[in-house]
């Protein structure tokens, strides 16, 4: 962060969050080691000038003081010239304050409502002590696990900013589904359920951006169990000054694309098990994730991909080999009869390439003598057939009481009888 970002801290309304105040040291610590350069707003705002060398503005929760019409008037006048404006109050709202911040934020879409928020199962020690852990993805709210609100009010959205297109208001942290709350309707104060009440809401202005913000004690020291350093607190304080200085877009833009048919289906089981609000969270959230680990997740891709890459290379080379070595085999077997020297180098070239030491299952010299005595049965049939007469047929034909089946060369029935006869 350069030396050149100033914010401008309210110290003219009896603010609760001071720099000097000890019950803030742990904030006013993490401001000069941004490397934020801090500025004192003691003669209030009722002027432009005075507001137009700071990046952003805070007003943190005034107390039994009022900003005057003039005041308010220039913050929404530096807001719409592209100022940013972070304003926080606390449980009770304007009416337990005593102040009426409520008549400047109304100017940028949204209240502060005269209620404490309490949780009745997930709270950290007392009630009015919320665990937060619904979160609209947004720059303000990566990396958020879990916040506490202690002593909070909640925000009320109003209607008139959707027919404003200059004005965009959206709550990004809400109450969980177990939250109540203690509200002041002018009379009494009465207890009522409100799940998923607004918490903290970002609004864009103009050119300007507003947080509003109903907990002072997020900025706190004094009990580890709800202040700067509980849980992800400061993490939400650093993301909201982020995006109150920095030039950053958070406003989500429309995508088309085509999704998987099983991933539809799942995102609609979740959605309906785990109650989120539509689609598009889900999306953001997956997305973000994906973003904040994405080295973690790319080199763990890039492992499994080398890791495929040498199976398929181990394989290529474990085929070529196999390929080879049939080759070899083939090349050792003969092309038109297999005789002992063929087999024995066959036999050989296996030993060599597999390392395998194998034995003959047949007697050469037994299959020598029987392939001798064939070719001599096929020379001396082949003699016969070729020295005979349609009278030797006759003859054969009367000697079996069968007539002989013929097809223009001489059975086996017919070679043996022959060959008698050559022998008589």
């Amino acid at each position: 962060m350069t030396a050149k970002v100033t914010i401008g801290l309210d110290y003219s309304h009896n603010n609760i969050l001071t720099l000097e105040s000890s019950s803030f040291s742990e904030f006013t610590q993490f401001i000069f080691r941004s490397g934020y350069k801090i500025g004192k707003l003691e003669i209030g705002f009722d002027n432009i000038d005075n507001l137009k060398d700071y990046n952003a503005v805070i007003i943190s929760t005034p107390k039994n003081v009022l900003l005057t019409p003039k005041e308010i008037e220039s913050m929404e006048t530096y807001v719409k010239m592209g100022g940013s404006l972070l304003v926080v109050s606390s449980s009770g709202g304007d009416y337990s304050n005593n102040t009426n911040l409520n008549e400047l934020t109304r100017k940028f879409g949204f209240e502060f409502e005269s209620d404490e928020i309490n949780d009745s199962v997930n709270f950290v020690n007392m009630q009015k002590r919320p665990i937060i852990t619904r979160f609209k993805p947004h720059l303000i709210t990566e990396q958020l696990r879990k916040n506490v609100f202690s002593s909070s009010c909640s925000i009320k959205i109003l209607d008139f900013v959707n027919e404003d297109k200059n004005v965009n208001v959206e709550g990004i942290l809400k109450a969980g589904l177990n939250c109540w709350r203690k509200r002041f309707n002018g009379e009494d104060w009465i207890e009522e359920d409100s799940p998923k009440i607004p918490l903290l809401v970002v609004a864009e202005y103009y050119k300007g951006k507003v947080i509003g913000l109903g907990n002072i004690s997020i900025f706190s020291s004094l009990a580890h169990e709800y202040g700067f350093s509980a849980l992800d607190n400061d993490i939400l304080i650093a993301n909201i000054l982020t995006w109150l200085i920095e030039d950053i877009e958070s406003k989500g833009k429309v995508l088309s694309f085509e999704l998987n048919l099983d991933l539809y289906y799942w995102l609609e089981k979740i959605i309906k098990k785990e109650k989120w609000e539509d689609v598009s969270d889900l999306i953001n959230v997956s997305l973000k994730y994906f973003k904040d680990n994405y080295e973690e997740i790319i080199e763990s891709i890039k492992k499994l991909r080398l890791e495929r890459l040498e199976k398929k290379k181990i394989y290529e080379i474990a085929k070529k080999k196999a390929e080879e070595t049939e080759a070899e085999i083939l090349e050792k077997v003969p092309v038109n009869e297999r005789k002992k020297e063929d087999l024995v180098d066959i036999m050989s070239a296996l030993e060599e390439i597999t390392g395998e030491k194998y034995e003959y299952s047949i007697d050469f010299e037994e299959e020598e003598s029987m392939d001798e005595e064939e070719d001599e049965d096929d020379s001396e049939e082949e003699r016969l057939s070729l020295n005979y007469s349609d009278e030797d047929i006759e003859d054969f034909e009367k000697d079996n009481s069968k007539k002989a089946i013929w097809h223009g060369k001489p059975t086996k029935s017919f070679k043996e009888w022959l060959k008698k006869k050559s022998e008589r």
